[in-house]
């Protein structure tokens, strides 16, 4: 069944089957970003709409959705230098993606993720939990999978792990520390000195309970630039999960790591 077709079958904000309920879901696709770090590929071009395969990285993305129950909506956020693209991308695939431009047209200019993020929030039933993926994050796990994991620790948020091969190379990311129940203790950002080789994804579950902490850390002033911002702040405030999930990983953030990416996937190592 297309999400298009699902998400019209479901009135109210929860699906029930017998013995549970299951919370509708909006799926936020972050692509408001400028990755500058990539030029000249995205001076003029999205990052998400780069060649992957016979498709684009977008559509590796969206498909990780497919198997994601009961999906109420897609809400891409971009900027509005990209928004036209991201359109196009839309009408040629007849995607049931909702295009979001968030007004700003230069790097300078910004929102920041979370920012972007909270922008998505309010384009959405006040009830749905939220699912959030950054547009150049890729994996071959199955994101239903995550999510099932996910709604077992509601109301709190989740966020998907993978182990990095080493201590160095985790110092590029945002690292979590678990307790026995997969509590996250701590979470840094970026450190030379990580307390651990679990990094988290950009791939997070926000349950409906817990989403009004996005707008209070930006009224409290926080970072909106990076996710990694937030989550630090949350976990000080709050209980946040950590799921370790299996198999590659990949984050697109250079020349270098985009070219892996497509090495892997013509060889079909990914």
């Amino acid at each position: 069944m297309r999400n298009a077709e699902w998400k019209t079958r479901i009135p109210n904000s929860t699906f029930r089957i017998p013995h549970c309920v299951v919370m509708a879901i909006t799926a936020v696709l972050l692509a408001a970003g400028y990755a500058t770090r990539l030029y000249p590929l995205t001076k003029d071009h999205p990052k998400a709409l780069l060649p992957l395969g016979a498709g684009t990285i977008l559509d590796e993305v969206v498909r990780s959705l497919d198997g994601v129950r009961p999906l109420r909506k897609r809400v891409l956020v971009t900027n509005h230098r990209f928004a036209e693209p991201f359109r196009q991308w839309q009408r040629a695939r007849q995607a049931g993606v909702e295009i979001l431009d968030d007004g700003t047209d230069t790097p300078e200019a910004r929102l920041g993720a979370i920012r972007d993020l909270e922008l998505a929030r309010r384009t959405t039933d006040p009830d749905d939990d939220l699912l959030v993926l950054g547009t150049d994050n890729l994996f071959r796990w199955r994101l239903s999978d995550f999510v099932a994991a996910a709604q077992r620790h509601r109301p709190d948020a989740s966020l998907a792990l993978w182990e990095a091969p080493s201590a160095e190379a985790a110092t590029q990311f945002g690292v979590v520390v678990r307790d026995r129940s997969s509590r996250i203790t701590a979470f840094v950002e970026k450190s030379p000195q990580p307390p651990s080789k679990e990094v988290a994804l950009c791939v997070y579950y926000f349950p409906a309970a817990m989403c009004g902490q996005i707008r209070r850390f930006i009224e409290e002033g926080g970072n909106p630039d990076a996710p990694g911002y937030f989550l630090e702040w949350l976990v000080r405030r709050g209980r946040v999960y950590g799921i370790m999930m299996p198999g590659a990983w990949y984050d697109i953030g250079s020349t270098e790591s985009y070219q892996t990416v497509l090495d892997a996937w013509q060889g079909g190592e990914a």
